[in-house]
């Protein structure tokens, strides 16, 4: 990743793009923050991004003649708008009767993005504790490898053999999983956003 177009853009932001798309999501983010006053297509996008990186050694498509497709920028902005940080309008280009695609940025909801995220990963933490708090679990010794575990009622039904091999099942010992999620629920609530 060139650590110079991150510098462009907010330490949060950067990374957020870079994990959602890779490093096309760090120059086509960046387009939309230079077209913020203009409307621009997916075809402007990838004409200026490979405007960009002409004479350099980057290539976003290796096993092609292509540097950069028009489709790989079109993927990138739809994962961009999958994660809300794209929006775009479609108008009906009358001479073709082909959709044009005006795209902009919604950066600035990047903060509210990331708290609902880190809010969905805590209450998932947060129920797979309840879930392990609540139930016994049992495991079969001898199948320890598939990582089969049964809750008490699986087990009964079972009559505490295995389903794979017949062997007796054994109550598991669940206390480390339970301090881990406790551990990671602290961890994630000391995570401060704070984008400005």
């Amino acid at each position: 990743m060139r650590q110079s177009h991150i510098k462009e853009l907010n330490p949060f932001l950067g990374s957020f793009l870079y994990i959602i798309g890779g490093e096309i999501a760090i120059y086509v983010g960046m387009e939309l923050l230079k077209s913020e006053s203009e409307d621009i297509t997916d075809e402007d996008i990838t004409e200026s991004i490979k405007e960009s990186i002409e004479g350099t050694e980057i290539d976003f498509e290796p096993n092609d003649s292509e540097i950069l497709k028009l489709n790989t920028v079109r993927k990138t902005l739809y994962k961009l708008y999958s994660e809300k940080l794209a929006q775009f309008r479609r108008i009906r280009d009358k001479s073709t009767g082909w959709f044009i695609y005006y795209w902009w940025h919604e950066f600035d909801l990047l903060e509210e993005i990331l708290l609902e995220k880190k809010n969905f990963i805590e209450n998932k933490l947060r129920d797979r504790l309840q879930f392990e708090q609540n139930n016994y679990f049992f495991i079969c010794k001898n199948c320890q490898e598939s990582n089969i575990k049964y809750n008490f009622d699986e087990a009964f039904e079972l009559n505490f053999r295995c389903s794979n091999c017949g062997n007796p099942l054994e109550a598991q010992d669940n206390q480390e999983i339970i301090l881990l999620l406790k551990n990671k629920i602290a961890l994630i609530q000391n995570i401060k956003i704070s984008i400005d």
